[in-house]
């Protein structure tokens, strides 16, 4: 009992009274502590956290297969996409450049057409670059196998007393420029993991479709709120919101108030004659001016949806985030005095 809960309470509270205190106290040692010793603590619990799941994920997937659980064939892509990315990561770097120095003048235009041909490079900038002479010329490329960069280097030995193939340093294979072919971790970045992403972001789309319309339907006064909003912002932000008079607009919103005011006034005739004396003042109002496509302009859709942007809903983010940072210095406060235990396992 004491290993399990007593000493992790003591931790906790030590350790948050010591980071919140270090915003406080003028001193270099917990100063230090809170900006170095501290964060990377978080890093090492991060980094096994990680390990942690990735063995958790490996577990559940494996028991799936072996249990054939529902949709158990995905889990196979998923288990063979894990060792894949440990094999690209760990243990194959598949990163390699050849350098070639020692060219002669003779020989720049075949070279440079060679190079060309196997990066897909500018014939005309290649030949710049190993007319330069100074410094030994990096083929543009990165080969993953070193096959397929000695196969190219060979090639080249005949125009070049200097052919050499590089392989990258562990680590260094990791990092890609765009434009490069890559190592086999960027090729599985670039060729699977990506368009994978896109897919996902894709679908997304229908889910939010399927929710808006869920969400907008009229129910009450709130819900009227949003589903105008939100009509407001997707008309305002495409082209076709810019061709929407703001005449129409404000024939709508007479219409609108008619059906806000509709439950207080009893006698139809008047709500009717309300709102066809709005349109009418609408139209005249509109005659006058031209029916200029830009007047009034507080009701034209891209000034409209800018202003709903930029004023309310900055508004409702800042009451979310200060409600967000509450609640963390409530949760905040109630771990380090020991009253919340849930990274304790209990309630």
């Amino acid at each position: 009992m004491l290993l399990k809960r007593q000493i992790p309470i003591i931790i906790v509270i030590v350790v948050g009274i010591l980071t919140l205190f270090g915003h406080f106290i003028n001193n270099a040692a917990i100063a230090n502590y809170v900006d170095n010793d501290s964060t990377q603590w978080f890093d090492i619990i991060a980094s096994f956290a990680i390990f942690l799941g990735a063995l958790n994920l490996l577990k559940l997937q494996l028991l799936k297969i072996i249990k054939k659980q529902r949709n158990w064939q995905y889990s196979i892509l998923a288990v063979a996409g894990f060792f894949f990315s440990i094999f690209a990561g760990f243990l194959f770097r598949g990163s390699n450049t050849i350098t070639v120095d020692g060219i002669a003048s003779a020989d720049l235009p075949a070279v440079s057409k060679l190079i060309a041909d196997e990066t897909g490079a500018a014939e005309a900038v290649v030949y710049a670059s190993l007319s330069d002479g100074v410094k030994a010329y990096t083929i543009p490329k990165i080969y993953i196998t070193k096959g397929g960069a000695e196969d190219f280097a060979m090639k080249l030995s005949p125009f070049s007393s200097s052919v050499e193939t590089q392989t990258s340093d562990w680590g260094a294979h990791l990092q890609a420029k765009k434009g490069d072919s890559g190592s086999l971790f960027y090729w599985m970045f670039q060729y699977i993991f990506t368009p994978l992403s896109a897919t996902m972001f894709a679908l997304l789309a229908f889910f939010v479709a399927s929710a808006s319309y869920r969400a907008f339907r009229i129910r009450n006064f709130e819900a009227t709120l949003l589903l105008s909003a939100g009509i407001i912002l997707m008309l305002g932000r495409v082209p076709i919101g810019q061709m929407i008079s703001p005449w129409i607009i404000a024939i709508f919103l007479v219409l609108g108030l008619g059906a806000l005011a509709a439950p207080f006034i009893r006698d139809r005739r008047y709500l009717f004659g309300g709102v066809v004396l709005g349109i009418a003042v609408v139209l005249v109002c509109g005659y006058i001016l031209n029916f200029d496509p830009k007047q009034p302009f507080f009701l034209y859709l891209p000034v409209l949806q800018e202003w709903i942007f930029n004023v309310p809903t900055t508004a409702g983010a800042r009451a979310i985030m200060i409600g967000i940072g509450l609640g963390i210095v409530g949760t905040s406060f109630r771990i380090i005095v020991g009253l919340e235990r849930s990274f304790l396992g209990e309630n």
